[in-house]
């Protein structure tokens, strides 16, 4: 007996050698940007220089996608099995800081082809990682409510299930992930004191 996973979501995980060069170049702007404005999104309770950079301390990201390049490098050669393609990042990376019980909601980063994120300042005792969407959410809420016996006895598979609404992968400071632009994630809200930052990015393959 064998199990096939079909039309199966994903995400690429790397721990970064660079990420202590990263955070030193980025996190004193970032935290000066935090405390000047820590509510400035436009959509949810965070606060982000995405599409808000005029507001806020300019950030320069040469030094970060220099060494990010690398791992989108390794993500693509893996994936598509040496093929040679090129790429772009889409507009410019961003940054999200959450502090005391802000929060991301539930949100896709489509019509790019892939997305990144980097964790900056993460403590995992007390920060929520990621929480990727089940693509059949909807099923999955049902199922999880009204039969529960599916989705709380799943054996060797208690992480991860076709009946599960989410996947929480276990992420450390200094984890960078790559996943498909249309798979949907969010961020609970944080519980703590400690900001929690990231760096995001999209990309796109070229032709």
């Amino acid at each position: 007996m064998k199990k096939v996973d079909v039309f199966s979501p994903f995400f690429y995980h790397f721990q970064m050698e660079e990420h202590s060069i990263i955070k030193n170049a980025y996190m004193g702007d970032i935290i000066e940007n935090y405390n000047k404005l820590p509510y400035n999104s436009h959509d949810w309770n965070v606060h982000t220089n995405y599409k808000l950079r005029d507001e806020l301390k300019p950030l320069d990201w040469w030094t970060s996608v220099q060494y990010y390049k690398i791992y989108v490098n390794q993500f693509i050669e893996h994936y598509f099995r040496g093929l040679q393609l090129d790429w772009r990042i889409d507009d410019e990376p961003w940054y999200t800081a959450y502090g005391r019980g802000q929060k991301a909601d539930q949100h896709e980063h489509m019509t790019s082809d892939f997305s990144a994120v980097h964790f900056l300042k993460f403590n995992p005792e007390v920060h929520e990682p990621i929480r990727f969407v089940h693509p059949e959410f909807t099923k999955t809420k049902y199922l999880s409510k009204f039969k529960p016996h599916l989705t709380n006895n799943l054996g060797t598979c208690d992480r991860q299930s076709y009946y599960k609404e989410h996947y929480v992968p276990e992420i450390n400071e200094g984890d960078f992930i790559i996943f498909p632009s249309e798979l949907e994630h969010m961020v609970w809200s944080n519980n703590s004191d400690e900001l929690r930052v990231t760096i995001a990015f999209n990309f796109s393959l070229r032709q």
